[in-house]
C-alpha cells in the first residue's frame, strides 16, 4: 500500500508511543520511515501542516534520548524542505543505534559468561577446601546466570562427584537431563553416583522424574534399567531395558538387565508361611 497522510500520521503516533516507552531504536526507525514516506508522496497543504508539526514534536522527543545524543548532541532540528536529507540522516542514525545495541548485547553476554566462570572457579576452590555449603552457593549463582551453556550442569556435577559429594551432584544432573539429554557424560555420572555414592534410589527417582518431560536417548533408558535392577524394581527395569533396546539393539547392559528382569519376573513367588 502506498504511503498516505494517514499512514504517515500513524507512523508518527507510533514513534511518539515508542519514545514514551523508552524504546529508542524503534522511535528512530519509525521516524525515519515517516520521513521516507513523506518524501515519496505529494500532500495537500491541509495534510502537510499537521504532519510537519508532528515531525517537530518527534524530533524534539528523540533529541532527549541518550542513544541519539551520542550522534546528535545538539538534537536534530526540523528544516522544512529538507525532509529527504532528514530521512537519510534518520536511517543512518537508526543503523548506528542498532549496531550499538548489538555491541551492548555482546558485552553483556561476555560479562555474564565471566560471572559464570568466576562462580564455578570459586566454588571448585571451596570444594577443595572442604566447604560444600559455600561451594554450593557459588555453583547456584552460576546456574542463575544460565541461558544456553548446557555444559554447565554436567561440569558442576563432575566437580562435586570428584570431591566425593555424589548426592549433591544430582541437583545438577537433573538439570543436565532437562537441557542436554544426549550428553553421554550425564549417564556416566549417574552410574558413578549410584555405584560409588550408593545412591541408586535417588538416581532412579531423578530419571523417573525426567522421563516424559523431554525426548530421551537409549542411554537414558539403559541407565534407568540399571538403577531399577540394582533396587530390585524388576518391572521398571524390564520396561526401561526394552525401550533402550528398541532404540539401540546393541546396548549390552540393557540386554543383560532385560534378561535378568525377565527371569526374575517369571519366577514363582515364595509360598507364604
Amino acid at each position: 500500500m502506498p504511503p498516505s497522510a494517514k499512514s504517515i500520521r500513524e507512523d508518527l503516533a507510533r514513534a511518539k508511543a515508542a519514545y514514551a516507552k523508552n524504546d529508542e531504536l524503534r522511535a528512530v526507525q519509525l521516524l525515519a520511515g515517516a520521513f521516507r514516506s513523506f518524501t515519496a508522496v505529494k500532500l495537500a497543504g491541509s495534510d502537510r501542516a499537521p504532519i510537519e508539526s508532528l515531525f517537530r514534536e518527534c524530533l524534539t522527543n528523540i533529541g532527549k534520548l541518550d542513544g541519539v545524543k551520542k550522534y546528535a548532541p545538539n538534537g536534530v532540528p526540523y528544516l522544512k524542505g529538507q525532509e529527504p536529507k532528514l530521512a537519510a540522516f534518520m536511517a543512518t542514525l537508526a543503523k548506528k543505534m542498532e549496531a550499538d545495541l548489538a555491541e551492548e548485547g555482546l558485552e553483556a553476554m561476555r560479562q555474564r559468561k565471566l560471572r559464570i566462570d568466576h562462580a564455578v572457579i570459586k566454588g571448585t576452590k571451596l570444594l577443595a577446601d572442604g566447604n560444600l555449603l559455600e561451594a554450593q552457593r557459588n555453583f547456584r549463582a552460576a546456574v542463575e546466570e544460565y541461558i544456553d551453556e548446557a555444559g554447565l550442569f554436567p561440569l558442576i556435577a563432575g566437580r562435586l562427584i570428584d570431591a566425593g559429594h555424589h548426592k549433591a551432584s544430582l541437583e545438577y544432573l537433573k538439570r543436565a537431563l532437562e537441557e542436554s539429554p544426549d550428553n553421554q557424560r550425564i549417564y556416566d555420572f549417574l552410574l558413578q553416583v549410584g555405584g560409588k555414592g550408593e545412591e541408586w534410589a535417588a538416581v532412579e527417582r531423578v530419571l523417573l522424574d525426567a522421563k516424559g518431560k523431554t525426548s530421551v536417548p537409549a542411554l537414558f533408558d539403559q541407565t534407568l534399567s540399571l538403577a531399577a535392577a540394582r533396587l530390585g524394581h524388576w518391572e521398571v527395569a524390564k520396561a526401561a531395558a526394552a525401550q533402550a533396546l528398541a532404540a539401540d539393539p546393541g546396548l549390552t547392559d540393557a540386554k543383560r538387565v532385560y534378561a535378568a528382569a525377565t527371569q526374575k519376573l517369571v519366577q514363582p513367588a515364595a509360598p507364604s508361611q
